[in-house]
């Protein structure tokens, strides 16, 4: 009986003490979710950007003359950094901005790149296209894709 009664406690004990010594198991890191903007197509490095990204290429803001709305202060990325950072092929010759809603537009590489002030404007969480000089457009609301061709 004395040894059942001392198995029984040094059993208690070791749980007891197992239990003490437990750790919290991390919660797992929360998802990045899809990306805010996805470049792809003729380009060097193909960019799948979360808005922390595109934030982080440096946040910028101008006043803008809109074709239709006037002088308009927008805040954002110049699109000039975004396609560095994408490298886009000698004969690209277009860029394909897509909304959303699916809308697009084209605009020729080389008006986009001659565009010093051209943005990425951040509203919130949408991303718009503010390209001053351009037609209006190529100011494309909540886009999500650039495609070089």
């Amino acid at each position: 009986m004395r040894k059942t009664v001392l198995f029984t406690i040094v059993m208690l004990a070791a749980v007891l003490m197992g239990a003490c010594g437990a750790t919290a198991t991390p919660a797992p890191a929360a998802p990045a979710g899809p990306p805010a903007l996805v470049v792809q197509g003729k380009v060097g490095q193909e960019l799948k950007l979360t808005l922390d990204d595109i934030k982080a290429l440096g946040v910028e803001k101008l006043t803008l003359e809109h074709p239709k709305n006037g002088p308009t202060e927008y805040e954002g990325v110049r699109l000039s950094k975004v396609l560095a950072a994408a490298a886009p092929a000698a004969d690209a010759a277009t860029l394909v901005l897509t909304a959303a809603d699916g809308f697009s537009a084209e605009v020729a590489i080389a008006d986009a790149t001659a565009c010093a002030d051209c943005l990425i404007a951040i509203s919130g969480t949408d991303l718009n296209m503010a390209m001053p000089g351009l037609s209006s457009k190529a100011w494309v609301k909540t886009v999500t894709t650039i495609e070089v061709k």
